[in-house]
């Protein structure tokens, strides 16, 4: 506040600091996730004054049910129905360890409410298999899935802010999940029944047991929010 002193009364003049020196603190933003696993949401919130540590919640979304024809002799086609679903939500943190860098890591726990894939085999026409010539009838269906564990962990690493400073910012993800060891789960109808393939479930399943992680590979694209009526003095 400046006061004049004049021949009068003396009179007071306020001076509010300038609005450059206030600037909004956003706390909060959205990145989109693009890659191995599908395309994804994430929600992200501050969780420290230096920006440093994060909290994302989200999830992302990928199927695949295309039919495959695969020739198995002369004119003759055997269909694969696949069922193959990544439908996960999982919640994170985020660490900066290095506060000029974009480089972190990440670690957190999802869950996933279809953690198998299927695949049904049958016969498109008839089967020549050396002289040997089976209907569709004959050959039946085979159902065979592949089931892991709902919940799971995921570490990862990457480059990019989830609150750029920009704005909009791109950057880069790496990760792991852990999904747990699978179990085999094997229906069938038709000619396998005369074998005794149920013996060979647990064989299958011991080959499989290390495969208990998914890799992932994402693009982020980050949008800072901003945090309307809460403005704070910046400090140089």
């Amino acid at each position: 506040m400046t006061c004049l002193v004049g021949l009068h009364q003396p009179t007071c003049a306020s001076h509010a600091p300038p609005d450059s020196l206030y600037r909004s603190q956003p706390k909060q933003s959205i990145s989109a996730y693009l890659g191995t696993t599908g395309p994804g949401l994430v929600y992200n919130r501050v969780l420290s004054q230096s920006n440093r540590l994060i909290l994302r919640i989200g999830g992302q979304y990928a199927a695949y049910r295309q039919t495959v024809r695969l020739k198995a002799a002369s004119d003759s086609y055997i269909q694969i129905k696949p069922d193959i679903t990544i439908g996960l939500a999982l919640a994170s943190l985020k660490w900066h360890p290095f506060p000029k860098s974009s480089f972190f890591v990440t670690g957190g726990v999802g869950y996933t409410w279809h953690p198998d894939m299927r695949f049904m085999l049958q016969a498109e026409n008839k089967l020549d298999l050396d002289g040997l010539v089976m209907t569709p009838e004959d050959v039946g269906t085979v159902d065979i899935g592949f089931r892991w564990h709902p919940v799971v962990g995921y570490l990862g690493w990457g480059f990019g802010r989830s609150l750029p400073n920009k704005r909009f910012g791109v950057g880069v993800e790496m990760g792991v999940f852990y999904l747990g060891k699978p179990s085999v789960n094997l229906d069938y109808e038709g000619f396998l029944e005369t074998t005794t393939i149920d013996e060979q479930v647990p064989i299958v399943e011991r080959n499989l047991s290390n495969y208990r992680y998914l890799p992932t590979l994402n693009l982020t694209f980050s949008y800072t929010l901003t945090n309307p009526g809460k403005r704070t003095q910046s400090v140089n």
